[in-house]
């Protein structure tokens, strides 16, 4: 049987407007990542997480999980059995650069190919609020399954939901869709378009470091107001060029001599 040689990941850097960062860590496959591959992505996060909090100190940490991607793996009964232990509440995940969501049409239903799933009604999130270790562990029992957000912002979580709230939901029309306590900014590359860049200081609504496990973009994407070589390099990393960071992984024979297979 042919060996399968460990996923060594990188890390690339993406255009990124002024005052940004971004980066895209693409995962080897759709999630949910195999067990091999979780682990990597798992040691990564342990060290990332803390590692961005101190490049931002005094900086509120806070952790979420996306509804929509709960439907991978164990994801749904691993986040219900930690509920109550994480301190979760429940709000609105909103897509700035997108329309705001609406209810479901009969077009939504009528003009779907073969196979395809309707368009997500909304993109509900959960969030964390029993401080970093919680943040921590959710993201060691979940990443790689799709779920994880975390966020660093310069003033309280509580502050950046109310700044989202009252940019946000007065745009949703649909009642129902207006339920929810707080919005909260979901970003992707697509936000930090360049027809964008007058709008990204109030769209993100004070938070400075963004990551998101994004399966549109099958990976990490993470975007920053702050350089982040020395995050990448205290995480492990070494850089093969310029923007491009990669974990070193050894081949399968190097890590059978050595004894380090999972």
């Amino acid at each position: 049987m042919k060996k399968k040689f460990p996923w060594k990941p990188v890390v690339n850097r993406l255009p990124s407007p002024d005052g940004w960062t971004l980066f895209l860590l693409r995962y080897p496959k759709d999630v949910p990542l195999e067990d091999e591959d979780r682990g990597v992505v798992q040691r990564i996060a342990q060290q990332l997480l803390p590692v961005a909090a101190r490049e931002f100190p005094g900086f509120h940490p806070h952790g979420l999980v996306q509804y929509n991607q709960l439907n991978r793996g164990n994801a749904a009964a691993v986040m219900g059995s930690k509920f109550m232990a994480w301190g979760m509440d429940s709000g609105l995940g909103y897509w700035p650069h997108l329309d705001p969501p609406t209810l479901w049409t009969e077009e939504d239903f009528t003009e779907l190919d073969i196979g395809e799933m309707p368009r997500p009604l909304m993109h509900q999130v959960f969030g964390i609020h029993k401080g970093m270790p919680a943040i921590l562990e959710a993201f060691d029992l979940l990443i790689g399954l799709g779920p994880m957000v975390f966020t660093l912002s310069e003033d309280s979580v509580q502050k950046v939901k109310e700044r989202a709230t009252a940019l946000f939901q007065p745009l949703i029309q649909e009642p129902a869709l207006k339920m929810f306590p707080y919005c909260y900014p979901l970003l992707c590359a697509a936000t930090f378009d360049p027809k964008h860049a007058e709008r990204l200081e109030e769209w993100t609504c004070g938070i400075h470091f963004f990551l998101r496990e994004s399966p549109e973009e099958k990976g990490i994407f993470i975007a920053s107001r702050r350089p982040l070589d020395r995050v990448w390099q205290a995480t492990g990393a070494v850089q093969a060029e310029p923007g491009v960071w990669t974990w070193p992984a050894e081949p399968p024979e190097t890590a059978e001599k050595t004894g380090t297979t999972r």
